[in-house]
């Protein structure tokens, strides 16, 4: 058992990029309610894991967090669509993101809770991704009381 250093999760069930790729199986069967959050997790990953990504994902993945936070799973879902059409067309070009804040308190919900017990349970995990959600607003605001 080792302490993530990312985000300070114990390692009760295994690392934190183990239970990802753990997670991210769950995901691509597109299954509820693992597939539908799909790019919600994995934003709340990335930024609480940014030694994992390029600096330069935080903005992106920061305008998928804001957009679940203030419109739910279809502002999510436009973002992913409309990625999605300018991939296929070959014009991808960034979102004019808002910039991701830096980290300014420490996680108080990661990814080892999201998984309860290393297997990412089906029930509760709707609130759980909630709680992940908040988490990581929390931790990038000036205000710990989000």
């Amino acid at each position: 058992m080792s302490m993530c250093e990312d985000c300070h999760a114990m390692g009760r069930f295994g690392s934190c990029e183990d239970l990802f790729h753990v997670l991210l199986a769950l995901d691509h069967q597109r299954l509820a309610p693992w597939g539908p959050l799909h790019g919600v997790n994995v934003a709340c990953y990335y930024l609480q894991h940014p030694s994992t990504v390029p600096t330069n994902t935080a903005d992106g993945q920061w305008t998928m967090i804001e957009a679940y936070s203030t419109g739910g799973l279809e502002a999510v879902n436009q973002i992913q669509r409309r990625r999605v059409a300018q991939n296929r067309r070959g014009l991808f070009k960034p979102d004019d993101a808002t910039r991701a804040p830096a980290r300014m308190h420490p996680p108080r919900f990661t990814i080892e809770d999201l998984s309860v017990d290393g297997s990412f349970p089906a029930r509760g995990y709707a609130a759980r991704m909630n709680t992940w959600v908040s988490s990581v607003l929390s931790e990038r605001s000036r205000s710990s009381l989000i």
